[in-house]
C-alpha cells in the first residue's frame, strides 16, 4: 500500500504545464462528447492552471488547490450565467408543424358551410374553421392559428 501511495504522489508531483493543457484538452473533447457543459469549466480550469505554471513555478499541492478553486468558480458560474443563455432564444417551428402553417396561404378546397371547411396546404387537404363569412371554393385564406387538427383562417 506504501507504494501505492508514493505512486499517486511522484505522480502529482511531475504535473507540468503541459501535462495540465493535456488535460484540459482531454476534458473538451470530452465536453464535446457528451455535450453538458458541467466537464466544460474544469476543461477551462485546467487549461489556466497549464498557462499559470508555465509562467509561476508553483507546487502541486497549489497547482491542485488553483484547480479546484477555479473549477468551482467556473462551474457555479457557468451554471448560474451561461447555461440559461444557451437555452434561450424562440422556440423553433422545425419540428412543430402546427407552428411552420400560422401565416401561410392557403386556397379553400370547397364552400365554406357555417364557418367550416376544408383547405389544402401542401399536398394535404385540412379541416378549417373561419369566423367571418363562408368562402367559396378556390379564395385564399391565410392560417391565424392552429387548434387541433382544425386550421383557424382569415380571408385575404
Amino acid at each position: 500500500m506504501n507504494n501505492d501511495a508514493n505512486l499517486l504522489v511522484q505522480m502529482l508531483e511531475s504535473m507540468t504545464g503541459t501535462k495540465w493543457l493535456i488535460l484540459g484538452v482531454l476534458l473538451l473533447v470530452l465536453e464535446v462528447i457528451t455535450g453538458t457543459t458541467y466537464i466544460l469549466w474544469p476543461a477551462v480550469a485546467a487549461l489556466i492552471v497549464g498557462v499559470i505554471v508555465f509562467i509561476l513555478p508553483l507546487g502541486w499541492e497549489m497547482q491542485f488547490l488553483l484547480f479546484f478553486i477555479l473549477s468551482a468558480v467556473l462551474l457555479v458560474a457557468g451554471h448560474k450565467y451561461v447555461r440559461p443563455k444557451m437555452k434561450g432564444g424562440e422556440p423553433s417551428d422545425l419540428n412543430d408543424r402546427a407552428r411552420s402553417m400560422i401565416g401561410m396561404r392557403v386556397k379553400a378546397v370547397a364552400d365554406f358551410e357555417t364557418g367550416m371547411g376544408r383547405v389544402q396546404v401542401g399536398d394535404t387537404q385540412w379541416r378549417a374553421s373561419i369566423t367571418d363569412g363562408n368562402p367559396s371554393s378556390g379564395t385564399e385564406l391565410r392560417v391565424v392559428s392552429v387548434k387541433g387538427t382544425t386550421l383557424q383562417v382569415e380571408a385575404l
